[in-house]
């Protein structure tokens, strides 16, 4: 038998630099965390020297597209039908699957209960292709208590099969792992955290990018809250908390900033009238580009009350800008206490009141020294560079075998 050796240098090279198909149901920027994430990761993986792609919808109402350098997008616009039913679109899902029998070697899923995932997982099987599920925190038990029948439906009509169809999950934090397996799924986790842009800490926006827009932030110590408005994100009880807190903190102002998808904002805005604190709390909007980054730099303090995050990219962002986070346990962040950047509290108003109290009243210099203790972390565990070297490990694990990565737990029954 006469072997090609074109092939056979095809072949090696498609081992040791497998083409990555990224399927994911947006990346338009006001979508969040699972958005910024994608694009990040294609953009550092082909900065490993594998081929990055995207597939995915175009929603052109809720933002333009994050940029993601050198990887190429396939997007398709979001019709009524993706729109209104999940991102159902049959024209994409055939694009998917024809390319992927082309240019992929191997798929990474990231989300649940959209069609896209079900087409990540169509085109899969049908090109014989490893398929790599990243649930980005759908699978935890507080989400899936959320819009509980639709996503019952989902579950019976192509959800558990996408999930049963995995050749590996990728999770990241232990809580994700643990979520995984208590659903009874039995294939390698590879435990791999969210990476994080360091911030520039030479080119910090000056606070009146945001004081002209917002005049009542002048002169006003700034806590944070950055995130999409959503009863997941325990924004309710930060209010509660905070007219308890004013009269005592005049020099603070709260900021509630993030992208508002389902209507959230109008109820918060109630909620803010009802508890008497139109003066001393502002809603943003979403905030991107010099605006974020103004926010961020600036802020004295980073307060994200949730009651349930797989990661909580937020929180490492703020670190990066050296701002101290103040957290819940729904949130996978015990590194806050372990590098003194923070406070990691239980997920109830008077723990939340207990460490407003304590981190407001501290001193500048000592907020900034944990600040820097915030940013080392950020260095030293969560730069896209390291991020992208260990999810490369495994992409070329699952198509070339040898070594197991130190990152991916085995089944243990």
């Amino acid at each position: 038998m006469q072997v090609n050796s074109s092939n056979v240098q095809q072949l090696k090279t498609s081992i040791s630099n497998p083409r990555v198909g990224h399927v994911v149901a947006s990346i338009n920027e006001n979508v969040g965390g699972t958005a910024f994430f994608v694009t990040s990761l294609a953009s550092a993986i082909n900065n490993q020297g594998l081929p990055s792609n995207i597939f995915t919808l175009d929603y052109q109402e809720i933002g333009k597209q994050i940029v993601a350098e050198n990887v190429n997008i396939y997007s398709y616009p979001a019709t009524f039908l993706a729109k209104n039913m999940r991102g159902f679109h049959p024209q994409a899902s055939h694009a998917l699957s024809q390319l992927a029998s082309a240019e992929f070697d191997l798929i990474h899923n990231h989300g649940l209960w959209m069609f896209p995932n079900l087409y990540a997982r169509q085109a899969a099987l049908k090109n014989n292709l490893p398929l790599i599920i990243s649930p980005h925190g759908m699978l935890e038990s507080w989400s899936l208590t959320r819009s509980r029948l639709k996503k019952f439906s989902a579950w019976l009509l192509y959800e558990q099969k996408n999930l049963n169809s995995a050749t590996i999950f990728h999770a990241t934090s232990d809580e994700e792992v643990k979520s995984i397996r208590n659903l009874g799924f039995q294939q390698p986790i590879a435990f791999i955290p969210s990476g994080v842009h360091l911030a520039d800490c030479e080119s910090q926006p000056s606070r009146e990018v945001l004081t002209q827009l917002f005049p009542e932030l002048a002169e006003k110590k700034w806590l944070l809250f950055f995130s999409r408005l959503h009863p997941k994100k325990g924004i309710d009880n930060l209010l509660y908390v905070w007219q308890k807190l004013v009269d005592q903190f005049l020099d603070w102002h709260l900021i509630i900033a993030g992208p508002d998808l389902i209507g959230y904002q109008e109820k918060l805005e109630l909620l803010v009238e009802k508890l008497n604190l139109r003066q001393q709390v502002t809603f943003t909007g979403m905030l991107s580009g010099q605006e974020k980054s103004c926010a961020l730099s600036n802020a004295g303090l980073f307060v994200l009350p949730t009651h349930s995050e797989n990661f909580g990219i937020a929180i490492a962002e703020s670190l990066a800008y050296g701002v101290p986070v103040i957290t819940t346990k729904g949130a996978p962040w015990q590194d806050l206490q372990h590098y003194g950047c923070g406070w990691w509290i239980e997920d109830n108003q008077e723990a939340l009141k207990v460490a407003l109290v304590e981190a407001m009243q501290i001193s500048a210099q000592e907020r900034k020294a944990m600040g820097l203790k915030g940013q080392h972390l950020i260095e030293t565990k969560y730069s896209w560079n390291s991020i992208a070297k260990e999810m490369a490990n495994v992409y070329r694990w699952i198509i070339g075998g040898g070594e197991l990565p130190n990152c991916v737990q085995l089944y243990n029954s």
